[in-house]
Parts: C-alpha cells; sequence; structure tokens
C-alpha cells in the first residue's frame, strides 16, 4: 500500500486505482492539495486488500484493469461488511448507457469519463464525500431509532397501544408516495394460491422507496384501508412468514441494503400486519428478478420502473442534488 499523504484520520480517505502510472499521477496531482488523505492501488486485488483495511470515505475506480476489473472489484467490495459502505466512483472511458447501468447495478455511485478534467474529479468527489457524510448520520439516527423501537417492543401495553394507534393513523391517512399498503405477501386472494407475481409487488415498493425517498409499506391492508391481517398468507407461524420476509428481501434486493429495511409485525383492530419501513439508500438499488434488474423509483402513491437511460439520468441528477 502507498500512503501519498498522510495526516490526520479525520481527513477523508480516498483509494485512486488505475493501473496506468500516468493517470494515477494526473489523479494525485488533483487532489493532493485538498485535505483528503490519499491512497493508491494498481488492480483489483490490492485494492480490496486495501480498503479492508484502510475503509476508504471514497474509491475512484478504474474499470478496465488486468486481473479482476472494475466491476467485479466493485461487486466484491459491496458484498463485505468491512468495505460496503466505501463510495465507488468508476473511471471510464466507456460512454455506454448499458455500461452506465452495468456500473450502477454493482453499487457504483458516479462515474468520470476519461481523458480527466481535473474540475471535474475535484467537483464530482466534494458532492460524493457530502453525501457520504450525510449517509453516515443517517446510519446514526437510523441506529438510535432502531434502540429507541426495540425498547419500546420490549415494553407493556401502554407502548402497543401507542403503536397500534400509530398504525391506524398511517392506514386513515391512506396511500402516498410515502405510504402504500398490500393486501398480502405471497398469496393471491383470487386464484386462491401462493405466486411469485404477489411476492414481487411488494418488493418492487420496498425497491421504489430505497431509490426515493423513503416510505412505508403495511402488508395486509387493502388498498381501501380495510385490515385483512396476515392470516390470508396461509403462514403455519409468524416465524415463518418473518422468515419468508427476510429471504426475499436478501435474494431480490440484497444484503447490502438490508440495513435500510425494517420490519415487524404490528397490531392494528385485533389483528396483526407487516410493517416495513424504509430509508432512502445512498447507492442505486435494482430488483432482482431471475436474471433481470429492475430499477423502480416512486410515482405518486404508485411505483414506476425506469428505462435503461432513465436509471443512469436519475440517478446522476439525484445523488447531483442530494
Amino acid at each position: 500500500m502507498t500512503e501519498i499523504n498522510a495526516e490526520t484520520q479525520e481527513q477523508p480517505v480516498i483509494l485512486l486505482v488505475d493501473d496506468n502510472a500516468i493517470n494515477l499521477q494526473l489523479l494525485i496531482e488533483t487532489l493532493d492539495d485538498q485535505g483528503y488523505r490519499l491512497l493508491v492501488a494498481r488492480s483489483g486485488e490490492e485494492t480490496l486488500r486495501i480498503a479492508r483495511k484502510a475503509k476508504p470515505d471514497i474509491i475512484l475506480l478504474d474499470i478496465m484493469m488486468p486481473g479482476i476489473d472494475g466491476y467485479e472489484t466493485c461487486a466484491r467490495l459491496k458484498s463485505e461488511e468491512a468495505t460496503r459502505n466505501s463510495v465507488v466512483i468508476f473511471l471510464t472511458a466507456l460512454q455506454s448507457t448499458e455500461e452506465k447501468v452495468r456500473g450502477l447495478s454493482m453499487g457504483a455511485m458516479d462515474f468520470i469519463t476519461k481523458p480527466f478534467d481535473p474540475e471535474e474529479i475535484i467537483a464530482r468527489v466534494s458532492i460524493q464525500l457530502d453525501n457520504h457524510r450525510k449517509h453516515k448520520e443517517m446510519l446514526e439516527q437510523n441506529q438510535q431509532l432502531a434502540e429507541e423501537l426495540a425498547t419500546t417492543l420490549e415494553s407493556g401495553s401502554r407502548d402497543r397501544d401507542t403503536r397500534t394507534e400509530r398504525i391506524k393513523s398511517i392506514i386513515s391517512s391512506g396511500e402516498s408516495n410515502r405510504v402504500e399498503f398490500k393486501s398480502t405477501l405471497r398469496w393471491n386472494l383470487k386464484t386462491d394460491r401462493s405466486e411469485k407475481v404477489i411476492d414481487k409487488a411488494w418488493l418492487k415498493s420496498v425497491a421504489a422507496f430505497l431509490n426515493s425517498d423513503g416510505g412505508v409499506l403495511l402488508v395486509g391492508v387493502e388498498d381501501n384501508g380495510d385490515i385483512l391481517g396476515i392470516e390470508s398468507d396461509n403462514f403455519d407461524k409468524e416465524d415463518k412468514y418473518l422468515l419468508h420476509v427476510n429471504n426475499r428481501i436478501q435474494q431480490h434486493i440484497g444484503l447490502e441494503h438490508a440495513g435500510f429495511i425494517g420490519y415487524q409485525l404490528v397490531p392494528a383492530d385485533n389483528k396483526k400486519v407487516l410493517l416495513i419501513e424504509c430509508q432512502p439508500s445512498p447507492s442505486p438499488v435494482f430488483l432482482k428478478i431471475s436474471k433481470e434488474e429492475e430499477f423502480y423509483i416512486r410515482v405518486g402513491p404508485g411505483s414506476r420502473r425506469l428505462s435503461t437511460s432513465e436509471v443512469v439520468a436519475y440517478v446522476t441528477n439525484r445523488r447531483t442534488e442530494s
């Protein structure tokens, strides 16, 4: 590992990755006087070793490298607990929309196109560091809320009544861009059987909330607000119901995004419904169905799938404006 500018640990840490010495030198010269602690790597394998130890805030990652390329390196970074929160900005001469979507689907946050423009490098790094700082603050707030929620769940009947009233309030307010109802988790009430299309419907909503401003999904509630409860899904036990939720989130949304999704069974009119609370994800969330990857956002009280070109435009504009 080569450290270019070692000062205090409070400095943002940026890992520069490129197998081309000229490109690396330009990146170093551009960022050296910006108040960052710079590290360098020349391959995907070296990137993984350094990132696991240093946990950089930003990784400027070349796509075309010998050995494992930037795409595979990014996928491995996002699959590991120690490195998944590092922001990846791809360095690339590739211009196609399909390549950009491929990068976003692996967890990258932005692209810097070769040949490099120093002003663009400084601007994009600054924007993503600011977003990264906000993300860290949100994680701390989420942890505090989770601890408060755990305390509430362990408390007595008065707190249960409070939770019940909260659910009733959400239901009475109706569906919106931040609230949606689903009748069931897996069971098609018309055909009276479990169907994958029902599973996909609530997962699509979760992905859309994560890609937008967050929101609440209530399962066991009809569109008009009538409470069905969880019985209609025909699970033997509540544990199996919650295991189904957990498995589907990990399989189709990904473990790296699970930290932004909270779910629990809550009482409502002598029944129980599933409450899923979603925080905005700092990285793009693609719903993985079979071999396809689909991208959804919230539009009014529903979810909309974006086309390939729309995904790039949406993610780029959203991260720049945030």
